[in-house]
């Protein structure tokens, strides 16, 4: 995950504020002058508060968002049962894959569950900055490489056979801050298992790490 750390616009630029989201580009790829004006330009910003949708299953979601605070989960209703596919927390880049990238319906509903604040990029905007920008094609490539990897590790989990193997898995994995920011409702769809059997997990986990600090 990259870190957001004090940035000062070059002096040559407007006196607003840097948005968070494109100091977060510039870590992934040098940006020229053109397009950090063109990007400060068409950024936006929203708050959503726990429990508010950010983008619905079946409708189009036209938004490329960027979580500065906050966590937003991805699900997919199946069988009339809510299933918890993704979890993205602050300094993480989100949208839904199909319909972002497609531009049509997507497959998956977009929810925050905690009180979240986002920048983002609308779809138009973001073609715009395809077709005009260099660095814009390489940071896309660089976005597609990471969405890969996330996509790897989650199917890995689902694929561990024992729910103890794909909870120890997903902690292994530096998501263990998810634990108490997270419903852990979320957390157990999210591992395939049972709620009370990732009650009984977290347990275990706890009282092994308390053992662990005091020994």
């Amino acid at each position: 995950m990259l870190t957001l750390e004090a940035y000062k616009m070059p002096s040559n630029m407007s006196d607003k504020k840097i948005s968070f989201s494109l100091y977060f580009l510039e870590k992934i790829n040098p940006l020229s002058h053109d397009f950090k004006v063109f990007y400060q330009k068409c950024v936006k910003h929203a708050y959503y508060k726990k429990g508010e949708f950010l983008n619905s299953s079946g409708t189009i979601c036209n938004k490329l968002f960027y979580i500065k605070k906050g966590i937003i989960r991805g699900f997919h209703i199946i069988e009339k049962k809510e299933i918890t596919t993704w979890l993205s927390s602050d300094n993480e880049l989100v949208t839904s894959i199909t319909g972002f990238f497609k531009n049509t319906s997507a497959k998956e509903s977009m929810q925050a569950i905690e009180d979240t604040y986002v920048e983002y990029l609308e779809y138009n905007d973001f073609q715009k900055a395809l077709d005009k920008f260099p660095e814009m094609t390489k940071i896309f490539t660089s976005l597609l490489i990471e969405y890969y990897i996330h996509a790897e590790n989650r199917t890995l989990i689902s694929r561990i056979p024992s729910a103890k193997g794909r909870f120890n898995h997903f902690l292994k994995a530096g998501n263990a801050f998810l634990l108490d920011r997270a419903p852990h409702k979320y957390l157990a769809s999210l591992l395939s298992m049972r709620p009370e059997t990732f009650s009984r997990l977290l347990s275990t986990y706890q009282i092994d790490l308390v053992s662990e600090i005091q020994s």
